[in-house]
């Protein structure tokens, strides 16, 4: 072939190379575009279907979007409308009792009516059902609150295991190198690849538990389960005001509606017993019934105010020992951090091995996975404190 003819057929194939290139170089072009749009609109959409949440934030979203609140104002609304009813035929029986000579009327139904009974009992009906919607919104807020502080645990896990899978990865590539290079033998790199292998599921098992406990925030919450949440709030540890543990126990008892309902139940059988006192003498029955029934509602109350105030100490207690722990696994995680530190310096020196180094940083991954945890114990603690000197959490049934 001569010199021109070869000349020749290189411009032809360029020409066909360059000609058939242009429409896959605008190809190419047109699906970056397509991929770029794309991105944005799954960007766009992610966007749309997340939500930024604080705590209080959080709580407010759970409260205004309560199926239970509304049940709960409409069990209230059928209450006031019974309220009327019975406070209107309470009226009645007081105004008849009046115009009834005394002699002609039960000497017991004359007393409590006098001692306003029936208008205290129609009175509380009406007070436990308020007292509902405000024990149903204690109760949202509680479970809100202890689902954020699990999630936020469950999220500082993550971040941990995502941390030591990073490290234990910059460890196996630097051991495989020194593998290589014959500084460090078979057997040490197959322990910093079982170590890596390790952390991996470690970091998967994390993921997996944050998906549920996202589940399960949402649910608490009110929230959809195609939303994503964003947690805004580190929930770390934090000071207090000083508790005076008696004018806790005392504000407890005075806030707690059980101890309200079990004072006013109690009351309420004393003055029946007063009443039945005026017609039955102490031998027969019905003075015996109701003996009895005084009787119960005081060991009842007694009962109820117990509950309550072992309630604020557990709480307490548990609170104090979260926090003293908490001192102690901040010191546990400065020595890990020391021992991980020093295991990298002998590895450099040729003093130590790898594994030594890998087994360190997993003491250190530990120590502050312990802290995480401790935290999230104080938290709960200090929330359950708070909780335990209120109205209470749990509604009221059978009034």
């Amino acid at each position: 072939m001569n010199f021109k003819k070869f000349i020749a057929m290189g411009t032809l194939i360029t020409l066909t190379v360059v000609s058939n290139g242009v429409p896959t170089f605008a190809t190419e072009q047109a699906t970056g575009k397509e991929y770029n749009e794309s991105v944005k609109q799954e960007y766009i959409d992610k966007q749309a279907n997340t939500i930024t949440l604080s705590l209080e934030e959080a709580v407010e979203y759970a409260l205004e979007n309560s199926k239970d609140i509304i049940i709960q104002n409409i069990e209230l609304e059928k209450a006031e409308l019974a309220y009327k009813q019975g406070i209107k035929d309470a009226k009645n029986n007081e105004r008849i009792i009046d115009d009834i000579p005394t002699g002609e009327i039960d000497s017991v139904s004359r007393e409590l009516i006098d001692t306003g009974v029936p208008r205290r009992s129609v009175e509380l009906t009406y007070q436990v059902a308020q007292w509902n919607l405000k024990i149903k919104e204690n109760q949202i807020k509680y479970n809100v609150e202890k689902s954020y502080f699990d999630l936020s645990q469950v999220k500082k896990e993550v971040e941990i295991a995502e941390e030591n899978l990073n490290l234990t990865q910059k460890q196996y590539n630097s051991g495989k190198l020194k593998y290589d290079v014959g500084i460090i033998s078979e057997q040490e790199l197959l322990g910093l690849e079982m170590g890596l292998s390790k952390a991996q599921t470690a970091y998967d098992s994390a993921k997996v538990y944050y998906d549920l406990q996202l589940m399960n925030f949402q649910n608490t919450s009110g929230l959809t389960f195609d939303k994503e949440v964003v947690l805004i709030d580190s929930i770390e540890y934090k000071e207090y005001e000083p508790i005076n543990i008696k004018e806790s126990i005392k504000q407890a008892i005075e806030n707690n509606t059980m101890v309200k309902i079990g004072q006013e139940s109690y009351e309420l059988s004393e003055l029946t017993f007063d009443a039945i006192k005026i017609k039955y003498p102490d031998i027969t029955y019905k003075y015996k019934e109701q003996e009895a029934e005084v009787a119960k509602a005081a060991k009842n109350l007694e009962t109820v105010k117990n509950g309550v105030e072992m309630g604020v100490r557990a709480a307490y207690l548990n609170l104090l020992t979260a926090e003293k722990q908490i001192k102690t696994l901040e010191k546990n995680i400065e020595q890990a951090e020391r021992m991980a530190r020093l295991a990298e310096v002998s590895l450099d020196l040729g003093q130590g091995t790898s594994i030594e180094v890998l087994q360190a940083n997993l003491n250190l991954m530990s120590a502050k996975k312990d802290l995480s945890s401790q935290i999230h114990a104080f938290n709960m603690a200090l929330l359950d404190y708070e909780y335990s000197i209120g109205i209470g959490k749990t509604p009221i049934s059978g009034m």
